[in-house]
């Protein structure tokens, strides 16, 4: 499954090993999931943001499901 972080304008394709997601109205600490190049491409200065919106995208094929995971 293809896990999309979404910030502003910009989004980054993360690996997620967790199974489990965040709920809406959680933190996440974007220094502990993301690499330097990855924090650089999603363009915050922020180490915590707020998940304002996660969206489901499932297919019958699970490889090719994905959610899109809006920050604030």
């Amino acid at each position: 499954m293809k896990v999309f972080l979404c910030y502003q304008n910009r989004s980054v394709e993360i690996k997620w090993d967790l199974p489990f997601l965040p709920r809406t109205g959680e933190y996440i600490s974007t220094t502990e999931l993301l690499s330097e190049k990855e924090f650089k491409q999603l363009g915050t200065k922020k180490d915590y943001l707020k998940i304002i919106n996660i969206s489901w995208f499932p297919y019958k094929d699970c490889r090719q499901s994905s959610v899109e995971i809006l920050l604030e």
